[in-house]
């Protein structure tokens, strides 16, 4: 599953909704805009192993990056520094890519979150290609999850479209708005993956201490 935590200011509402179904024992949670205690906080919480690099510090002065949270062992880890910072907030932004050990086979789970809408489709379309670049020839099966950032119109068909030129199917293809904004639901979230059967997919859109909701997908096992 991808949560999108809001600067992780509301740690124990996200556990309470980790512990709920349809959440409850998921075996991978990646995670944005978190801080390193918070991340530590969930997986001790939740009984997990965890990965954690930021990619910028906050407006509140914390560390702003992603996280794997995973209930397989994870055997390596590494970060994906993203092009084109915000011109604004000089915000840089990172995928975290980490090799999972599931029943001896290795899954590469990474967590992505995208730039804002303000730094151009075609920048996000490239960070986006940077990560599958990044992960080219690591193995067949892997998960890229995240906030995409795709609010602008037409950004989520044309990231969709790159993803499935370069071989990954939209696992959480219609589960609908994974956000809540002043303007409306938003398509911000998504998984997708190469090598794995997604067979149910949803977003629970219950509080969770977020204005983005938790988006899941359970796949076939063995692949």
């Amino acid at each position: 599953m991808t949560f999108n935590l809001s600067f992780a200011e509301q740690v124990s509402e996200a556990i309470t909704a980790l512990s709920r179904p349809p959440l409850a024992g998921a075996d991978v949670i990646l995670m944005q805009e978190m801080d390193a205690a918070s991340v530590d906080r969930i997986a001790r919480e939740l009984g997990l192993a965890y990965v954690y690099y930021p990619g910028s510090v906050a407006v509140d002065g914390d560390d702003f990056g992603n996280a794997v949270l995973s209930r397989w062992p994870i055997t390596a880890d590494w970060k994906i520094n993203l092009p084109h910072d915000d011109p604004y907030r000089q915000q840089h932004r990172i995928a975290v890519v980490a090799t999972l050990d599931v029943r001896g086979t290795p899954v590469q789970a990474v967590c992505v979150h995208n730039a804002t809408p303000i730094v151009g489709l075609g920048a996000r379309l490239d960070q986006a290609e940077t990560i599958i670049d990044a992960l080219d020839g690591t193995g067949p099966l892997q998960i890229i999850a995240g906030d995409f950032n795709t609010s602008d119109p037409g950004s989520l068909k044309q990231t969709v479209k790159l993803f499935s030129e370069r071989g990954f199917h939209w696992a959480s293809e219609g589960v609908g708005d994974t956000v809540d904004s002043v303007i409306g639901g938003l398509p911000l979230d998504s998984v997708f993956v190469q090598g794995l059967s997604a067979v149910e997919r949803g977003v629970d859109k219950r509080p969770a201490g977020s204005d983005h909701h938790p988006v899941w997908v359970r796949f076939a096992w063995p692949p």
